[in-house]
């Protein structure tokens, strides 16, 4: 009979050593990242939670309207389907601080990724006929205004300005570079940089005929509205490409116009006397959505200053590197070098560069920067978008001539 005794599984053979070593420092590792809440289980545990927490729509005043700082939802008005955020979809190229925005469908109660906040448009120069001042908080329509998704989607607290991080809904026509990822129409998402006018909406009302009649009226909650992209003057669609997601599967947002024949329209005009060549045509149901507000009166906490604060450090940064030839050159070198390839960077290795340069800013300096350039679907002060911290940090020290 074989004898089976001289070897067996706890032999010791081969790289024995070496094979032990690393399940130890797997298992380290493990523990390590469970004990911090970096574990990738954890941090999309974690991202549910918030993006599909409880959540009560708002509004500032007790009327039938919808008003800025109002907590709302966008509903397509034939599907029911409501505009949702993902801030962890976001756009790996470098450069880009953008995220998904899509339709979801049989959405049963408002949390932090399908409600929005409304935003005013302030515009650079002092507003002329074309762009005439109101004096309340109510949205009425051609008025321009931005679209923030709730920061609670990316755990951030609430406030009436799109929290510490905001996000607004954008577009983009279509290019080489920018698409919908199904339909490829016209891109439309949420992104960070606020200040663009790709940010800009306009609400006006479905019939064309009567758009001009009703510039300046009131937008009353749950009436049908078009929103139109004021760079391109493309309206917010629904698209019927399916769009899988960690939410499950939902429909494609894009801008464009979805128009019909407009035969019955064109006739009845003509019926009260408009020139066949004055005849607009109007959109189809795809273009149609409404505004959803709650029926709690509350106002939210005003803006914080931390993205003042976090500008401000970032100045002192370029001043303070400006001062010693080469050293921003130096740090955008060292950012692209220890970035990983979605450009970002861990709190640690951000730290070590600005001490590796020669920077004493100080420890709440950092701290604001980090929660400044937090990306989207990350806990603030764990990481940092290396990509739009140099964009910003070459504007600023272009701004401030240090180049």
């Amino acid at each position: 009979m074989r004898d089976t005794t001289k070897y067996n599984a706890s032999c010791l053979i081969g790289n024995w050593a070496e094979d032990r070593e690393l399940q130890r420092a797997i298992l380290k590792d493990m523990l390590s990242k469970k004990g911090t809440g970096t574990l990738k289980l954890d941090a999309f545990r974690t991202r549910m939670a918030a993006a599909l927490s409880d959540l009560e729509l708002t509004k500032v005043a007790d009327d039938p309207y919808i008003h800025f700082g109002d907590v709302v939802q966008l509903v397509h008005v034939d599907t029911g389907c409501v505009l949702a955020g993902d801030p962890a979809d976001a756009d790996t190229r470098t450069g880009e601080s953008t995220c998904a925005a899509t339709a979801a469908p049989d959405v049963r109660a408002p949390c932090p990724r399908n409600s929005l906040i409304l935003l005013p448009y302030v515009p650079p120069k002092t507003a002329t006929a074309l762009e005439p001042p109101y004096d309340d908080a109510i949205v009425h329509y051609g008025q321009k205004v931005r679209l923030a998704l709730h920061p609670g989607a990316a755990g951030d607290p609430v406030d009436s300005g799109g929290g510490p991080r905001p996000v607004c809904l954008f577009s983009k026509p279509v290019s080489t570079t920018h698409a919908a990822r199904y339909s490829r129409q016209q891109l439309v998402g949420f992104t960070a940089r606020t200040d663009s006018f790709d940010c800009v909406w306009t609400v006006v009302t479905p019939d064309p005929a009567q758009r001009a009649a009703a510039e300046g009226v009131e937008v009353a909650a749950g009436a049908p509205v078009l929103l139109v992209h004021c760079a391109t003057q493309k309206p917010l669609c629904l698209e019927a490409a399916r769009y899988p997601n960690d939410y499950g599967v939902e429909l494609e947002v894009s801008a464009r116009s979805a128009l019909g024949p407009g035969l019955k329209l064109a006739m009845e005009q003509m019926a009260m006397g408009v020139q066949k060549g004055f005849l607009p045509k109007g959109e189809q149901t795809d273009n149609y959505w409404t505004f959803v507000a709650g029926s709690k009166v509350e106002a939210l906490p005003p803006p914080s200053a931390g993205g003042d604060e976090a500008y401000s450090f970032l100045d002192g940064l370029v001043l303070e590197l400006a001062s010693r030839p080469g050293s921003l050159s130096l740090l955008e070198r060292k950012l692209v070098t220890l970035e990983n390839n979605q450009s970002l960077m861990s709190a640690e290795d951000f730290k070590l560069v600005l001490r590796q340069v020669g920077s004493q800013l100080p420890e709440d300096g950092i701290a604001a920067l980090l929660t400044r350039y937090a990306p989207a679907g990350s806990r603030p002060g764990t990481r940092l978008d290396a990509a739009a911290f140099r964009n910003d940090l070459r504007a600023a020290s272009t701004a401030a001539g240090a180049r």
